[in-house]
């Protein structure tokens, strides 16, 4: 059965607007400052969940950072042939979002209100943003690779999908939020982003006000769950205390989704912020949870000794080694059919057995269809329901059969 989760989790991050001292009709910036919220946990970097502080065992993005990009256009709209030649992959991080060097909003404008002019066009900035931050793209999993500073094109992240659901990296992008961006800036002029769009060609601010991004899921997220079904169609039967179903491997096989692909951060689709992936390459891989990626109460011990860990329950489980892991792939959108494949164990403790146990392997495929396919942003998951029925025995005695006497004639003493 298909089910899906959808993980509305985002970072709102805030340039601060500059204040102005008038010195003989001249404005003097102040840095432009950054503020970042999550209010709800998100996936990205190092496996774990990545929150504001790091609450609750969670990975924290004040430590993690994230990466900005931004290009100065004198007087003109953002172009991409510009390159990042305002900000390149500077990591904001720490509790008060600091970064280093410091910038300031450009100061040439059409009107300031206080009598200072500048050319018929104002300066711009354009700010273009992802999570988790990594100095350099490096390995083979994850983000491999960025755009270099010198480069003449959109920032671009490359990305590979990790079959190793401990290696899964949740890549984020950063535009404007639900209803779209807009403010007033200095010269009187209204500047708006579109929802779901890329925070391009900003003017600047007046005094207060604050540039906001908000971080989307690039990827498209898979969960796995287990339940057992004992003696009856449904989950919810009771197990024999001497038994233990345990676990040894579950492989995704064959999934046909893109193994790499580059992501622009400069997205064109308006409205929903639809990821602007390029360059998607591959066209299946296989996905494996086994040994230490499995939850430790379901893992089978890999030995024939009998099982003492809780094993498989009436109750759902995350086949995973905690909740913080998924697998993380590069979206696609039509319908897609899986094969899921698990080896698995049943193991009773029988006293009268020499070895002191029956143990049986089980290896069970079976294929699912996602009518959908893989959205970005959206968590889908794929609960394994094992059906188990006990041995019952049943026994009765066999009546006598009666046959016809035969007569045996013995000589005869006399």
């Amino acid at each position: 059965m298909k089910k899906y989760l959808i993980l509305a989790a985002f970072a709102a991050v805030a340039l601060g607007a500059c204040t102005k001292v008038e010195t003989t009709k001249e404005t003097v910036n102040e840095p432009i400052n950054f503020g970042v919220y999550v209010p709800k946990a998100t996936k990205a970097g190092t496996a774990g969940t990545i929150t504001t502080d790091g609450a609750n065992s969670t990975v924290s993005l004040q430590t993690e950072g994230f990466g900005v990009f931004a290009t100065y256009s004198n007087g003109g709209n953002y172009a991409a042939t510009t390159g990042p030649n305002f900000m390149y992959n500077t990591k904001v991080s720490t509790s008060a979002w600091t970064y280093s060097p410091i910038k300031y909003w450009p100061n040439e404008t059409i009107d300031d209100n206080n009598g200072a002019t500048g050319p018929a066009a104002a300066d711009k900035l354009s700010f273009l943003a992802y999570a988790p931050y990594v100095a350099a793209g490096s390995g083979t999993t994850g983000i491999t690779a960025l755009t270099t500073n010198a480069a003449t094109t959109d920032p671009k992240v490359t990305y590979a999908v990790a079959t190793d659901p401990s290696d899964a990296v949740d890549l984020l992008w950063g535009v404007a939020g639900t209803g779209g961006f807009s403010y007033t800036d200095v010269h009187h002029a209204t500047v708006s982003v579109a929802e779901g769009m890329p925070l391009l060609n900003l003017t600047k601010p007046a005094i207060g006000t604050k540039i906001p991004f908000l971080f989307k899921h690039a990827t498209s997220r898979l969960a796995l769950k287990i339940v057992g079904a004992f003696d009856q169609v449904a989950a919810g039967g009771t197990l024999d205390a001497a038994t233990k179903v345990t676990v040894a491997q579950i492989r995704i096989v064959d999934l046909p989704v893109s193994t790499s692909g580059v992501l622009n951060l400069n997205n064109t689709t308006t409205g929903a912020g639809v990821p602007n992936w390029e360059s998607v390459t591959g066209t299946s891989t296989t996905l494996v949870v086994a040994g230490d990626d499995l939850n430790a109460t379901i893992k089978d011990s890999g030995t024939d000794a009998v099982q003492t860990v809780e094993g498989v329950t009436a109750s759902q489980k995350n086949i995973f080694v905690d909740d913080n892991t998924f697998f993380t792939l590069i979206p696609q959108s039509s319908s897609t059919t899986v094969r899921v494949e698990i080896t698995y164990y049943v193991t009773t403790a029988d006293g009268d057995l020499a070895t002191g146990y029956s143990r049986v392997q089980n290896v069970i495929k079976k294929d699912i269809t996602f009518a959908s396919g893989f959205q970005a942003g959206k968590s889908n998951t794929i609960l394994i329901t094992l059906g188990l029925t006990s041995v019952e025995l049943s026994a009765t005695v066999e009546d006598w059969d009666n046959v016809t006497a035969t007569s045996v004639d013995l000589p005869i003493n006399s």
